[in-house]
């Protein structure tokens, strides 16, 4: 995959969309390596957020198994959270002079037949940023389709702006439901974002999506890196990239939230 191939329709797409698929992105080599690292996080019972707290429940853990911040403490996943391309396409999607990354997660769905549906959401609720803009990098590091929880989205839903959040570990909370019970008709039909191990997805903040339970008997492994362009403020709640230094209304940044390209 060359940088070059993302160019004004892809970013057009984008901003129209919500959303960007880029298949065949990684090689089976790098992709296999990036499987091996995440493989050893969940040997390793790495927490989900290093410093202990917001771990979690056990309803939780079957939607998925979620581990923050990997590129501090392995070396090969901060090859890929930091993977220049990555950031330098996740800019220009957003058409900002820099992004910073808030944090790479580990996100492994369970198989079998406790696994959960990721219900119905948008990320941007949960992210301590005043402004929308944020978006995120979702790397398939398994072959991913609807019978193992790869993703969904609903073109255009970014356009809807920031709701109240959902539910993850809750079966049946949907953002669908939350908007349609305002009287707005949600009426575009999803599309499944299948895909070989190695290809990305790009998604916006705001940008309603979903994986479906994942009815094999193996995991379905992801990494997700989010991206903050320069004008989105911090709005003073707590940050899951664990910078302990920000002011509310000011810039992201600092060692914990480092830029990864600039135009």
């Amino acid at each position: 995959m060359k940088l070059s191939d993302v160019g004004e329709h892809e970013v057009a797409f984008f901003q129209e969309n919500g959303y960007l698929q880029l298949t065949e992105f990684y090689s089976k080599e790098e992709i296999e390596e990036l499987g091996r690292a995440l493989d050893q996080t969940v040997a390793d019972k790495r927490a989900r957020v290093l410093g202990g707290g917001h771990e979690g429940s056990e309803d939780y853990a079957l939607v998925f198994n979620q581990m923050v911040n990997l590129w501090e403490d392995y070396g090969v996943v901060r090859k890929f959270s930091f993977d220049p391309r990555l950031a330098e396409i996740a800019r220009r999607l957003s058409r900002c002079k820099h992004v910073v990354i808030y944090h790479d997660h580990a996100l492994i769905k369970p198989g079998g037949e406790k696994s959960r549906a990721t219900n119905w959401h948008q990320d941007a609720p949960y992210w301590p940023m005043e402004q929308i803009g944020a978006l995120s990098a979702w790397i398939a590091v398994d072959d991913v389709s609807v019978e193992n929880g790869c993703m969904q989205f609903i073109p255009g839903s970014h356009t809807f702006g920031k709701l109240e959040p959902v539910p993850l570990a809750t079966e049946g909370a949907s953002v669908l439901k939350n908007i349609t019970a305002t009287g707005v008709k949600v009426d575009v039909p999803p599309v499944v974002m299948d895909m070989k191990a190695g290809g990305v997805t790009f998604h916006h903040g705001c940008t309603f999506h979903y994986a479906t339970s994942n009815m094999t008997d193996r995991p379905r492994r992801a990494l997700a890196i989010i991206y903050i362009p320069e004008y989105v403020a911090y709005n003073g709640r707590w940050d899951a990239g664990g910078a302990k230094d920000m002011v509310a209304g000011h810039p992201f940044g600092g060692p914990k939230h480092p830029i990864l390209a600039m135009g």
